[in-house]
């Protein structure tokens, strides 16, 4: 390292907010309350989780509107559970949805390496592929929102990673300087490749400690490294 990173971005799910967790503990609550014929809710949690992210994928890629990923990917979900109801699967997501936020676990050390970073001066600016309405509930109530010098989401800028055209409205709300910033997340297409894409150094959270052959800038298991590559005031 040359220079220490003045600015960074920060992705949101799983990698300062502990999306899984979250989400399981949100449904499982939720299973509960509709008395649903569930035994074992962290195998459908899995299960959910491959339909989300599948439907993710295409709704990135403009093959899938929001409405569509709302209302459908519980349906489907619940179908190998005898459960083939649309308007319930619909009235499931959405209140998934409100109360999501509601829930407040945070990555390992992730609030400390903020309060850290911003007691250093670092800027910062979170860099999401989320919904508005969920994103900006999530910081606040989780208590990082005050962290943040800028929070850049998808639908509000029209741009999903790993487009460069995000990090570029991310460094521009900073007024950051390219060479002196980090992007720090745990996908390494949309994070990682979309930074390289881009021209900005990468720190990848890879606290599932998968191969990647993207070849980051960094790689650690733990967000602790990231106060090593910044400077001490």
């Amino acid at each position: 390292m040359k220079t220490p990173y003045k600015f960074i971005l920060f992705d949101l799910d799983r990698t300062l907010w502990d999306f899984d967790t979250n989400a399981r503990n949100n449904i499982s609550r939720l299973i509960t309350r509709y008395n649903l014929p569930i035994a074992d809710h962290f195998r459908f949690y899995e299960e959910f989780d491959t339909i989300n992210r599948e439907f993710w994928a295409l709704y990135e890629k403009g093959e899938m509107s929001k409405e569509r990923l709302r209302s459908e990917r519980f349906y489907h979900s619940f179908l190998p559970y005898g459960i083939d109801d649309r308007e319930f699967g619909e009235k499931f997501g959405e209140e998934y949805l409100d109360t999501m936020p509601d829930q407040t676990a945070l990555m390992p050390d992730a609030l400390n390496v903020l309060r850290e970073l911003h007691s250093r001066g670092v800027k910062m600016a979170v860099v999401t592929n989320g919904f508005k309405e969920v994103q900006y509930r999530k910081l606040k109530n989780s208590g990082i929102d005050n962290f943040f010098d800028a929070v850049i989401i998808s639908e509000e800028v029209g741009f999903h990673k790993p487009s460069p055209l995000i990090f570029k409205k991310a460094v521009e709300a900073i007024g950051a300087d390219k060479s002196a910033t980090l992007m720090v997340g745990d996908d390494i297409v949309n994070d990682i490749e979309g930074a390289q894409i881009f021209g900005i150094s990468q720190y990848f959270y890879n606290y599932k400690r998968v191969v990647c052959e993207a070849g980051p800038t960094y790689e650690s298991d733990s967000l602790n490294g990231i106060l090593e590559l910044t400077e001490i005031r």
